[in-house]
This record gives C-alpha cells, sequence and structure tokens, in this order.
C-alpha cells in the first residue's frame, strides 16, 4: 500500500456577519436614560451620590438583575469544521490558545466563521457584560463504516473504472486483478487499503478532551484577570436528541460518503473511501497471485449501519453548566479594544490526545503525519504491509473449487477516514451603554466605586 503525498489544495472559508438587533429601550442603557452630569456633579459636591445617581443607578441594577435570557445584546463568534482538519488548522486553530474573537473571516483551515463583531475581537458598543457562553456542537449521530481506501490514478475514475469494494480481500485478491485489474491497483502503483469512516463520535471524543485541557481566561489589559479556570465549568453543549434518550437505530451512509470525499478533497487528499458492495465468500485456483482469485457476491448489506442519536452523552461531562454563565461580577467594557476571552492550554496530554481526533492525519494518538489519512495499525513497531509469510502453511483458506488449501495474506491496517461536522461558540451577553454614560464612569474614580458598591457593576479598563 504506498504512500503519496496529498495534492495541494485552497479552502475558502464561508464567512458570514451575523445580524444584531436594533438598538431599543428594552435591551440597551443609556438610549432614553443619559446620564445627568448636573445632578452628578451636585451629589459629588455635597457628598452624597445616591441623589446625584438616582434613578439612573436603579435602571442599572434592573437591567443586570434580570433573567439572562432577556439580555438581548450578544457578541459571539461561531467557528464552523465540515471533518476533520488540516495538520496546519489544528496547530493554528487549536494550539497554546484557541481564541475564536481573534479569527478573521479569510482564516485557513476554518470552513466557516460567523460573527457579530466588524473588527476581530472588539465591542462594537460600549456594553455592560453580564453573562458568557462557551458551546460545542459536535455531530449528533455516531456511527462507524467499514470500506476500503482507493487512490484514483488520472482518467480512471472519469472513465468509470472504479475497482470493487469487498469486506475482506486478500494479497492474492490485490495482485491478481480480483478487485479490478484496469483501474491501477494490481500494479502496486496506486493505493488501495481496507478502510473505517467514523462518523461524528471523533468530534465528541475531541470536544471531551478539550474542555479539560483548556483553561478559560479572561483578561482585560495588563492587570485586570477576570477569571482562569477549567473550561468545563463554562462548556455547554446544547440537546442533540430528547434529553436524556440518546438511542439506536440503522442509517445509510451513502450521504456521509460522499460528503467524507468532497472535505477530504478540499483538504488536498489523494484519497476516496469506498462503501462495501461485494461480500468475499472464498477464492477459487491453486496458490499464487496469478493463479488464486477471490470470489464476491454483490452485496448492499453494509450500506447501512447502526448509529447512536445523540451523540455520544459528552453532555453527562458538563452536567450542571447553563447555555449561559453568569458573571459574579458584570463588567462595563469599552469599545474598540481586545476583549481579552480565550483558551489557554492548561494540560498538553488532554490537548494533543484532542489535536488528534480532530486531524485528517490521526494515527492512533498523535498526528502531524504528511499524508492522510493514515493507515493505521496495531502497534507503530508493525509496518503498513500484509501479515503472515505467503508460505504453504501460512493463513490457508480453503478454496471453492477444492483445488487445495491456499496461504492467504490480508492487509496489518486500515486506513481511518473521518466525516460529521464540529462547531464551537464563543459569547458574551448583557446590556449596551452609550459612550457618555462610559466617559462619566472612567473619568470619576468615586463615581466607578459607588457603581460597584451599590450597583454590582465593576468598569473594565485598559491599565486598570
Amino acid at each position: 500500500m504506498p504512500a503519496t503525498q496529498p495534492r495541494n489544495s485552497t479552502a475558502i472559508t464561508k464567512f458570514k456577519q451575523l445580524a444584531r438587533p436594533e438598538p431599543s429601550a428594552q435591551r440597551t442603557i443609556g438610549f432614553g436614560m443619559s446620564p445627568n452630569r448636573e445632578k452628578i456633579e451636585e451629589g459629588r459636591r455635597t457628598g452624597n451620590l445616591a441623589a446625584g445617581v438616582g434613578a439612573w443607578a436603579d435602571w442599572i441594577k434592573d437591567s443586570v438583575n434580570c433573567p439572562i435570557f432577556n439580555m438581548q445584546t450578544i457578541e459571539q463568534v461561531r467557528l464552523g469544521f465540515d471533518g476533520p482538519l488540516s495538520d496546519m488548522a489544528v496547530k493554528k486553530v487549536f494550539g497554546a490558545e484557541h481564541d475564536p474573537f481573534n479569527t478573521s473571516k479569510d482564516s485557513v483551515g476554518i470552513d466557516s466563521v460567523e460573527t457579530t463583531m466588524a473588527q476581530p475581537g472588539e465591542l462594537n458598543t460600549y456594553m455592560i457584560a453580564c453573562a458568557i457562553f462557551f458551546h460545542l456542537e459536535t455531530e449528533p449521530m455516531c456511527w462507524t463504516a467499514f470500506g476500503n481506501g482507493w487512490e484514483p490514478p488520472p482518467g480512471v475514475q472519469g472513465a468509470g473504472l472504479v475497482p470493487i469494494s469487498p469486506d475482506v480481500f486478500t494479497y492474492n485478491d490485490l495482485a491478481g486483478g480480483s478487485l479490478g485489474g484496469s483501474t491501477g491497483i494490481a500494479s502496486g502503483a496506486v493505493a488501495y487499503g481496507p478502510a473505517v469512516l467514523e462518523n461524528g463520535w471523533w468530534s465528541n471524543y475531541a470536544a471531551w478532551h478539550m474542555v479539560r485541557g483548556y483553561n478559560l481566561r479572561w483578561k482585560i489589559g495588563q492587570h485586570t484577570n477576570i477569571m482562569d479556570e477549567v473550561l468545563r465549568h463554562t462548556a455547554y453543549m446544547p440537546t442533540n436528541a430528547q434529553e436524556g434518550s440518546a438511542s439506536s437505530s440503522e442509517v445509510d451512509v451513502v450521504n456521509a460518503v460522499a460528503r467524507a470525499n468532497y472535505h477530504y478533497n478540499q483538504l488536498g487528499s489523494p484519497y476516496q473511501f469506498l462503501k462495501v458492495n461485494r461480500i468475499r465468500i472464498g477464492s477459487v485456483g491453486a496458490a499464487g497471485p496469478t493463479t488464486n482469485h477471490g470470489i464476491f457476491r454483490p452485496s448492499n448489506d453494509d450500506t447501512v449501519v447502526g448509529a447512536t442519536y445523540g451523540g455520544m452523552d459528552f453532555r453527562s461531562l458538563l452536567r450542571g453548566n447553563s447555555e449561559f454563565r453568569k458573571l459574579g461580577v458584570p463588567y462595563l467594557i469599552k469599545a474598540g479594544i481586545p476583549i481579552g476571552l480565550l483558551m489557554q492550554s492548561n494540560d498538553d496530554e488532554q490537548l494533543d490526545t484532542m489535536r488528534a481526533y480532530l486531524a485528517a492525519s490521526q494515527y492512533g494518538g498523535t498526528y502531524g503525519n504528511a499524508v492522510f489519512p493514515q493507515t493505521v495499525v496495531d502497534s507503530q513497531s508493525v509496518g503498513a504491509t500484509y501479515d503472515g509469510t505467503g508460505g504453504t502453511n501460512v493463513g490457508l483458506e480453503l478454496t471453492l473449487d477444492g483445488s487445495g488449501p491456499v496461504p492467504q495474506q490480508v492487509a496489518t491496517g486500515r486506513l481511518v477516514f473521518k466525516s460529521g461536522t464540529f462547531k464551537t461558540t464563543l459569547g458574551i451577553k448583557g446590556f449596551e451603554v452609550t459612550e457618555d454614560w462610559y466617559n462619566i464612569l472612567a473619568a470619576n474614580p468615586d463615581l466607578r466605586s459607588y457603581i460597584m458598591d451599590d450597583c454590582g457593576v465593576r468598569v473594565a479598563q485598559q491599565g486598570a
């Protein structure tokens, strides 16, 4: 099974600017309730800030204490992946930091970017942040299908010369042309080998390690550190099925195979996954690749596989986490400066496992291989070749025509393909305020202290 370098491929990121609600009194502090500077100055002069702030502070308290779901201002970035990632994308997107807020619209390796932000990582307006959220959306159906991986030579596939794809084949079947000699695989010039297509569960497993391997850190400026803790305490997975009712059923693999092959082609892989369409029932002829030939019957049995709906119960890990995590102390954030909310590594071992499952080049527990999909064998000390020796008494098979037992060899590894989508969403939720609102607080330390003590809102400033 010769290895071939993948072709170069240029991926195009789909970018979408998410619409934000129009300003309204229901979601915005400041519009219709601007601070009265004269009253505030009078209150400061007389030593009675409460009288100067008046209804303004009451409005702040009412707003930050309302249910999170009534807070209509949301700033968020959602990253989408149509399948496993290239090595470059894994290193860039899920390195020592995972920073969705600072993702640009033309990011390499990310299939889609949806954002409310006009500039990456910066708020469009001044805002009181009352809650944060980090959502993981993995493929809701988990299953694995057997098949074969094939590297079609130029012009062969277009002419309809596709090899058969049996549930199992031997070295004799491959070398003797029993799988389709005109496709180029009999000569060994074209890679062909047993494969599996893993749908969905790889992204669930990667997410399971992600929320343990990253800390969620929020730092504003150089000195204000709002939080730094394991991501699993904030991460949330929306339900993929009726709550508590993950179930098993059967689904066809037809569309998933087509989508996976398209995705791998976009990544630059020369391989295609072929679903099983033959069942091997034995062989005929004496020993030897030119004399012994496999006998196969057509079959659609493996076109349908058992699937688990609702994922792999990753949500149990996050039990108790809500869709939005309310901050203990709301923060007033200035527009036009980096928000500073991102994920930072706390456990390289967990993250290496996450990266391996996210990568198209995964080999066991590692990634970073030039050829993908990788042919995975039972041990890295075992080569991706054929078992046995082909000797007279090794791996004998009784032939169908009675010509005698024939030694057979089968492949030692399988090409691993992956299909299914994976999305992450990072966001903050709260209320907008006017620039005038912010400037008054920023310029008056005593007023900031009063708002902090009376309303529980802290002003986050650069250099604070």
